[in-house]
C-alpha cells in the first residue's frame, strides 16, 4: 500500500504532462491544458498527508511556473491562494499570511467578475489565518472589506458565512449584542434553503448562545426551537451541530433547573460528539455535565468526567478549556477534602492563566507593529488603486471624447464662423461704446472743474463783496466825516477853532490809515508776504483777540515757510480765514482752537471749538457758510478734509494736504 501513492502520482504526472503536450496546437487550447494542469498539481499537494511537506511544496511549485509561463494573473493568485491555505491547514501562519497576501496584491486591481470573486475568497483564508495567529483586529478588517465585494457579486452563502465569522468574533470578545446583529445578517434568505439547512441551524445555534449570556432564556428557546426544525430536515445524529444543539438545550434545562433532563441532553450531545470526534463539543458537554454533578453533589462523577475533560482540552488550541478544567477540577478536590490535589490544579491554574497573560501581551504587541506595517501598506495599494481607477478613468473618458471630436469639429467651424462675424459686429459695437464712455467720463471731469471754479469764483466774489463792504461801510465814512468836518471851516473862524478842527481832523485820518492797514492786511497781509503761514495765522488771531474775540486760542509747530510755496500759503490762509469766521459766527464757543502743525512734508491746519455742533449725516449746515468754498480750496491744493462733528459736543475740521505739489 505505501508503494501505490507514489506510482499513482508518477502516472498521474505523465499523464498531465502527455495531456499537456496534445492539446499544445494552438495558443487557446496551450492555456486550457496548462490550467488543467495546474489544477491537477494542486489537488496533488493537497491529498498528500501532511507531513509530506517537501512534496507538497514541490507540486505547488510546479503549478506556479505553469501559471508564470503564460503570465495567467488569476492563475498565479489562484496557486498562492492554494500555497497560502496549505500552510494554514499545517499551523505554519506566517508563510500562510505571506503567500496569502502576494495573491491578494495580484488582485487588488483585477476587476473582472472571476477577479472579485478570487480577491474575496483570498481575503476570507487571510481573515482565518489572522484569527489563528490571534490578530483579531486585522481578521475583522478583512472580513469588512470582503463584504461590498460580496454584494457586489451577489454570492449570498459566502457573504452570510462572513457575517457568521464577524460574529463569532465579537461573540469571543463577550460583546454579544454586536455579535447578534451579525448573526442576524447571516441569516439572509439562500436561493435554496434546503441546502443551508445545516448552516442555517448553526446560525440560530450562535444566536442562543448570545441570549444565554444575555439572560434572554425566552429568546434562546425561540432559537433553539428553529435550529431544531432545520435539524430534523438533514437527519437524526447525521451532522456534528446536533452536540451543539443538545448542549445548549441543557444549558437551558439547568436555567429552568430541569437537571434530569439537562443531564439527557449532556449526554445525548456527548454521545454524538464522541461518535463524530468533534472535541470542542465533547468538551462542552462533558464540563457542563461536571458542573452539573457538581451542583448535586456528585463529586465523584463530576471529577471523573473532569479527568478526561482534562487530558482533552490539552489537545485543543483554546487556553479557556485548560483553564476551566483546572479550576473547576481544583473546586472539585476542595470538596472532596483533597487539599493538596486541590492546591496542585489552582497553582497549575495559575501559571496557565500568567503564561496566557504574556502570550497576550506579546501577541498584542506584534499585532501593533503588523498594523503599523499593514497600514502603511494598504495606504500604498490604496494609491496604487486609486492610480488605477484613475487611469481607467481617464481612458474611458478620452474615448469619449474622441468618439464626440468629429461632431464637435464641426459645430466648431459653425461656431467660429458665426463667432467672427459677431466679433467684427461686436468690436465696432466696443470701439463705439468705448468712445462713448471716454465722452462721458471727460465730461464728468469738465464739470467737476466747472464746480471747482465755480466754487472758487463764489468765494473771490464774496471776498470782493466783503472788501467792497469795508471800503463803504469803514473806510468811506471815515473819509465822508473828514469831508464834512473840513467842509466846516471857513476863514471867519478863530485861529484857536480852525486849529481845534484840524487836530480833529488829523486823528480821523489816523483813523481811516488804520482802517486801510486792516483792509489791506485782510487782503494780503503783509506779515504773509513777508513770514510766511504760521507768522500770519498767529498775527490773525492775535488781531481778533484786539478786536473783542478772546475765547480764540493759536498753536504753531514746526511750520517752515521755505519749503511751502506761497500760493499754497495764501490758499491755506484763506482757508484758515474761512473757519474761523464760521466758528465765531455760527459755532457759539466758548473756546476755538487754531492749530498749524508740519511733519516732514505734510501741513496739518486744524480749526475746533466746543459750540454747539451739528449732525454730519444729515447735512452740513456750512454748506451756506463758505465750506463749498474751503472743500474747492482743499481740492485745488490736493489735500484732504476731515470734519467731526455732533450735536452739543463742537466741531473739529482737519485739513491734511503736502507742502509741495510735488
Amino acid at each position: 500500500m505505501p508503494m501505490r501513492i507514489p506510482i499513482l502520482i508518477v502516472l498521474f504526472c505523465i499523464t498531465a504532462r502527455l495531456y499537456a503536450q496534445t492539446h499544445s496546437t494552438t495558443g487557446t487550447k496551450r492555456g486550457s491544458s496548462d490550467e488543467v494542469s495546474s489544477e491537477l498539481y494542486i489537488r496533488l499537494a493537497r491529498k498528500l498527508p501532511l507531513r509530506d511537506t517537501v512534496q507538497a511544496l514541490k507540486y505547488f511549485k510546479q503549478a506556479l511556473q505553469l501559471e508564470e509561463d503564460h503570465n495567467n494573473k488569476i492563475g498565479i493568485a489562484r496557486t498562492y491562494l492554494a500555497i497560502g491555505a496549505w500552510f494554514n491547514s499545517i499551523n505554519n501562519f506566517p508563510e500562510a499570511e505571506k503567500h496569502l497576501l502576494i495573491a491578494r496584491e495580484d488582485m487588488l486591481k483585477d476587476t473582472s467578475r472571476e477577479g472579485r470573486t478570487l480577491l474575496a475568497q483570498i481575503k476570507i483564508n487571510l481573515a482565518e489565518v489572522l484569527g489563528n495567529k490571534g490578530q483579531a483586529q486585522f481578521q475583522m478588517e478583512e472580513y469588512l472589506q470582503t463584504i461590498p465585494i460580496l454584494e457586489k457579486l451577489n454570492a449570498i452563502p459566502e457573504l452570510n458565512a462572513t457575517y457568521q465569522s464577524l460574529g463569532d468574533i465579537f461573540f469571543s470578545k463577550s460583546q454579544y449584542k454586536t455579535a447578534i446583529s451579525y448573526y442576524y445578517k447571516s441569516l439572509t434568505s439562500y436561493d435554496d434553503p434546503a441546502r443551508y439547512n445545516d448552516l442555517i441551524a448553526s446560525r440560530h445555534l450562535s444566536l442562543a448562545s448570545c441570549m444565554y449570556h444575555l439572560d434572554s432564556l425566552q429568546k434562546m428557546e425561540t432559537h433553539l426551537m428553529a435550529a431544531k426544525e432545520k435539524l430534523d430536515k438533514t437527519g437524526v445524529d447525521s451532522i456534528s451541530i446536533w452536540a451543539d444543539y443538545y448542549y445548549h438545550q441543557g444549558l437551558l434545562d439547568v436555567k429552568h433547573q430541569l437537571y434530569h433532563h439537562a443531564t439527557n441532553m449532556f449526554y445525548n450531545g456527548l454521545t454524538i460528539a464522541r461518535r463524530l470526534n468533534y472535541n470542542v463539543a465533547i468538551c462542552n458537554n462533558m464540563y457542563s455535565l461536571a458542573k452539573l454533578f457538581e451542583r448535586q453533589g456528585q463529586y465523584d462523577k463530576a471529577m471523573k468526567l473532569m479527568d478526561e475533560y482534562g487530558r482533552l482540552s490539552f489537545t485543543l488550541k483554546d487556553f479557556p478549556f485548560r483553564l476551566n478544567a483546572l479550576d473547576l477540577m481544583a473546586e472539585l478536590s476542595f470538596k472532596q477534602h483533597f487539599p493538596d490535589d486541590a492546591y496542585k490544579y489552582l497553582r497549575q491554574y495559575i501559571i496557565l492563566a500568567d503564561s496566557l497573560q504574556d502570550w497576550e501581551i506579546t501577541e498584542k504587541i506584534h499585532e501593533l507593529e503588523a498594523h503599523y506595517q499593514s497600514s502603511e501598506k494598504e495606504n500604498r495599494i490604496l494609491q496604487l488603486q486609486h492610480e488605477n481607477e484613475r487611469q481607467e478613468f481617464a481612458l474611458q473618458k478620452n474615448r469619449l471624447l474622441i468618439s464626440l471630436m468629429v461632431v464637435i469639429i464641426l459645430s466648431l467651424l459653425v461656431v467660429a464662423a458665426l463667432s467672427y462675424l459677431f466679433y467684427r459686429n461686436g468690436r465696432k459695437l466696443l470701439e463705439q461704446q468705448r468712445q462713448l464712455h471716454e465722452f462721458e467720463v471727460e465730461r464728468i471731469r469738465q464739470e467737476h472743474k466747472i464746480s471747482l471754479l465755480s466754487a472758487m469764483l463764489e468765494g473771490q466774489e464774496k471776498e470782493r463783496t466783503r472788501l467792497a463792504r469795508d471800503l463803504h461801510d469803514g473806510l468811506g465814512g471815515l473819509l465822508s466825516g473828514i469831508k464834512l468836518e473840513l467842509s466846516t471851516v471857513s476863514p471867519s473862524q478863530t485861529t484857536v477853532h480852525r486849529q481845534s478842527v484840524v487836530q480833529n481832523t488829523l486823528q480821523r485820518l489816523d483813523g481811516a490809515m488804520d482802517e486801510l492797514r486792516r483792509i489791506a492786511r485782510s487782503m494780503m497781509p503783509e506779515i504773509l508776504i513777508k513770514y510766511g503761514l504760521g507768522e500770519a495765522t498767529v498775527e490773525y488771531c492775535r488781531g481778533l483777540k484786539k478786536t473783542g474775540t478772546d475765547n480764540i486760542i493759536c498753536q504753531v509747530f514746526n511750520f517752515q515757510a521755505d519749503k511751502m510755496e506761497h500760493t499754497r500759503q495764501v490758499v491755506l490762509y484763506r482757508i484758515m480765514q474761512e473757519l474761523v469766521n464760521n466758528a465765531i459766527k455760527h459755532a457759539e464757543a466758548s473756546q476755538i482752537l487754531v492749530l498749524l502743525q508740519q511733519t516732514d512734508n505734510t501741513l496739518f491746519l486744524t480749526v475746533e471749538d466746543d459750540g454747539k455742533g451739528f449732525d454730519t449725516t444729515v447735512g452740513n449746515k456750512l454748506k451756506g457758510a463758505g465750506l463749498a468754498n474751503i472743500e474747492a480750496r482743499v481740492e485745488f491744493l490736493g489735500g484732504k478734509i476731515d470734519i467731526q462733528s455732533e450735536p452739543g459736543t463742537g466741531t473739529a475740521i482737519t485739513i491734511e494736504c503736502a507742502t509741495s505739489i510735488n
